[in-house]
């Protein structure tokens, strides 16, 4: 899997005045009647029951996609839409601790029936393609699809955030229509996961000028079937910023039970939980910490999932933009003033968050190392020690260190889709404020945070990351990659990463990634927060969804809705969903 940038959420304030509303609106939700019965009826995963066609489930996001395309994706919620919208060579699933991949007769997303390694020493993978597959648009789905793929992702003109994929392969050649050889610099344990990219249709793409592939009149405009997609649903239409409905691919196989998945735009936090309550939507993502118990003290009627320590939030900190930042001292101090197990504890997240020590979280059992790699405690009289001896010192008495006549002034960028990340700013603020540290908060809306991130365009910045499931740190950390928005050097760090691609075992390279993460954190790029788990709202009308650590978008096509709780029929592609109750109707209306 890759990893997936930052999961913002609408603002909220650090007092919280909306979840008076919040209960208000509740309680009046739960006088409401009209499916008591047959929720009663119904309640459950559905596990075991056979599963029902028809019905639109109804989501609600807190940010609209951006890039709906393989090669050139970024943001977290891209990355969920690339499960439903794409296939693989294989199918990543966890398990155990372990991303696992699955071939075509274990999952209906992956395109190779089987694969070798061959060559010498085992440096080629050959997949051998399922030859039933097409895309949206009934071409057939070919080896000639996956080179076109790759030499894209490799073209500098395409610029793709997934280059680190393409690093280490000297080759991807078609024998025929069915059979793909990925030649390998070397053996190494990835070699899987880098081949396992969302294929893009060369069909649709190979005369596209490569430069200008972002704005491709299939990105730009992909409803009506426009984009060409290979899973089990494609875009019937999308108002950006609103929603977007997705109508099944009348290729795949199996077909979906759902008529329709329509994907609300909701930023504001309690503005979905209200949605979810109402019966207007089906699933909320992701749940505020704060406000679990109240939803868990509605019964049946909703079950709560969680997408388990996928994701860990820091601080990052910009030498480029505030010089004192390029001491890792001085970031350690940063760190040490910070309070992160009373932040957990304000914020109601103890339960479904620790305190992050590196990169690693601890869904990787085999690379999950408290002892080697254990959070900074809070210090704040060591943080003082350390800033005193760097020679920041308040000498003017205003309450603010400086240095050189500098003052220790920054401003701390977080998105202002998330109001978790604006209460932990404030707290960071107070915080490193008894320090003698000014940090001036600000928020921005989420693709133009995004953009100041990777265009290193910020002082210092509150995010998070869905990591990867791979162990693959460079994606993160690589001396060229988009995603490393510190630009962080460090050879000794760069040779452990080439050292742990060169080894032929998952279990060889371990050693190499813990030693890059330990030095990682060594040199506290970040100051790694807490490690949390993704709540998420399941209303009991959507059955078969699975939500686990892999994420909710996994398995679309075994959703299903039973009909006794199908409130209506199918709407044409973009209208507001009559599987919805009349408070829901308005498709641009996503503010209450």
């Amino acid at each position: 899997m890759i990893a997936h940038p930052f999961s913002p959420r609408a603002p909220h304030g650090w007092a919280r005045p909306a979840a008076l509303v919040l209960l208000l609106l509740l309680a009046l939700a739960g006088c409401r009647d009209p499916d008591d019965a047959r929720s009663a009826q119904a309640a459950g995963d559905g596990e075991g029951a056979t599963p029902e066609r028809g019905g639109v489930a109804v989501l609600a996001e807190h940010i609209d996609i951006n890039q709906p395309m393989p090669l050139v994706f970024e943001s977290n919620m891209d990355g969920d839409l690339q499960d439903v919208l794409y296939m693989a060579l294989t199918r990543g699933v966890w398990r155990d601790g372990r991303l696992v991949y699955l071939l075509a007769d274990e999952s209906p997303m992956a395109l190779a029936e089987r694969y070798e390694y061959a060559g010498p020493d085992s440096a080629a993978l050959v997949y051998h393609l399922r030859g039933d597959v097409r895309w949206s648009d009934g071409q057939p789905i070919t080896a000639h699809d996956v080179v076109w793929t790759y030499q894209a992702v490799r073209d500098p003109r395409t610029a793709s955030p997934r280059q680190d994929y393409v690093e280490h392969i000297d080759s991807v050649v078609a024998r025929d229509d069915s059979t793909v050889v990925f030649h390998f610099a070397h053996r190494y344990p990835e070699m899987l996961s880098h081949s396992g990219l969302g294929i893009a249709p060369r069909h649709v793409y190979q005369d596209a000028d490569l430069a200008q592939i972002r704005s491709h009149p299939t990105l730009v405009n992909p409803d009506q079937g426009r984009l060409v997609v290979s899973g089990p649903f494609q875009i019937g239409r999308w108002d950006q910023g609103q929603q977007m409905v997705l109508v099944p691919n009348p290729h795949f196989r199996p077909q979906p039970h759902l008529d329709q998945i329509v994907i609300r735009v909701i930023p504001e936090a309690t503005t979905r939980l209200v949605e979810l309550q109402t019966g207007a939507v089906d699933l909320v993502r992701p749940v505020p910490h704060d406000q679990i118990p109240t939803l868990q003290a509605q019964g049946e009627r909703i079950r709560l999932e969680r997408e388990e320590k996928r994701q860990y939030e820091f601080i990052a900190y910009n030498p480029a933009a505030f010089a004192p930042f390029a001491d890792a001292e001085v970031r350690r101090a940063l760190g040490l003033a910070l309070d992160v197990p009373g932040i957990l504890r304000a914020l109601q997240m103890q339960d479904y968050a620790l305190p992050a020590a590196g990169p690693y979280p601890p869904i990787f059992r085999d690379l999950y190392d408290p002892e080697r790699m254990r959070p900074l405690p809070h210090d704040t009289a060591r943080a003082r020690q350390i800033l005193a001896a760097k020679g920041w010192r308040d000498s003017d008495g205003d309450g603010v260190l400086d240095k050189d006549g500098r003052p220790f002034r920054f401003t701390l960028l977080t998105s202002a889709a998330n109001p978790r990340r604006a209460d932990v700013s404030q707290i960071a603020q107070q915080q490193w404020k008894r320090l003698g540290i000014d940090a001036r908060l600000q928020q921005l809306e989420f693709n133009t945070f995004f953009e100041r991130l990777v265009g290193r365009e910020y002082q210092a910045a509150l995010g998070g990351w869905a990591v990867g499931l791979s162990p693959d740190l460079t994606e993160l950390w690589g001396e060229d990659s988009p995603f490393n928005i510190v630009d962080y050097r460090n050879p000794e760090v760069s040779a452990l990463f080439r050292q742990a691609l060169a080894q032929p075992t998952e279990e060889a390279a371990n050693r190499y990634w813990q030693a890059a993460a330990a030095r990682l954190v060594q040199d506290q790029p970040y100051t790694w927060l807490y490690y949390l788990d993704q709540v998420d709202a399941v209303s009991n009308r959507l059955r078969g969804i699975k939500i686990d650590t892999y994420g909710a978008y996994q398995n679309t096509w075994e959703w299903w809705i039973p009909e006794a709780l199908q409130r209506g029929t199918p709407t044409r592609a973009g209208a507001a969903p009559a599987d919805s109750p009349p408070s829901a109707a308005a498709s641009g209306d996503t503010a209450r």
